[in-house]
């Protein structure tokens, strides 16, 4: 990551740290709720790896699936006091074992990635055959401030939080190696999507 993304990261932790709002909380969101309720559902006792697990010691959907166990990797480490295994990294080069986890997480975090389609096929090569995708995200399909995931060739520069952004379509199009199993909708434009591997 580069010197300009690191100060910026630091800056808004250090902002939240005196006021916890914005980017790095979920705390209370509905959308945090609802995931953490899937991932119960769908994998109780099991270990998930969250993609870009972010700042927090315990981001509010990891508390709302109490019946899950979690693993954690984000190219920011923020709070050193995590309350789950970390690893520091991206989620285009996942420092995993091949087939190692029950479920893969992108807690609104695949909007974030420089590249959607290499961090899904990590996704895939982490996962355990018969392992879950969990997806929760904003879907953007006439927000012209980011750039549609089909439509360009590089990553937004609007934003520096999201680089991307997807409609259904484009999602299933990305997640095609894997068949979706449901979608439950948060609000108008939030929804999870699960998806599961195959058995090879």
């Amino acid at each position: 990551m580069s010197d300009l993304w690191q100060k910026l990261q630091d800056l808004e932790w250090s902002m939240y740290k005196k006021s916890p709002i914005g980017v790095f909380s979920v705390d209370g969101l509905r959308g945090a709720e609802v995931t953490g309720r899937v991932l119960n559902e769908t994998i109780p006792g099991k270990i998930c790896l969250d993609v870009g697990s972010g700042a927090l010691a315990l981001p509010y959907y990891m508390k709302a699936a109490s019946a899950v166990g979690f693993e954690g990797t984000d190219p920011y480490e923020g709070d050193v006091g995590k309350k789950y295994k970390f690893k520091r990294g991206t989620a285009e080069s996942l420092l995993f074992k091949d087939k190692e986890f029950d479920g893969v997480l992108f807690a609104t975090s695949l909007d974030h990635v420089r590249s959607p389609k290499v961090s899904l096929d990590e996704a895939y090569r982490v996962l355990k055959d018969g392992g879950y995708l969990f997806i929760w995200l904003t879907l953007r399909k006439n927000d012209g401030r980011y750039k549609r995931w089909r439509k360009a060739d590089k990553p937004a520069q609007y934003d520096h939080h999201h680089m991307w952004a997807f409609t259904h379509d484009d999602l299933i199009l990305l997640a095609s190696k894997f068949y979706l199993v449901k979608v439950v909708t948060v609000n108008r434009r939030e929804c999870v999507y699960t998806f599961k591997k195959d058995c090879e």
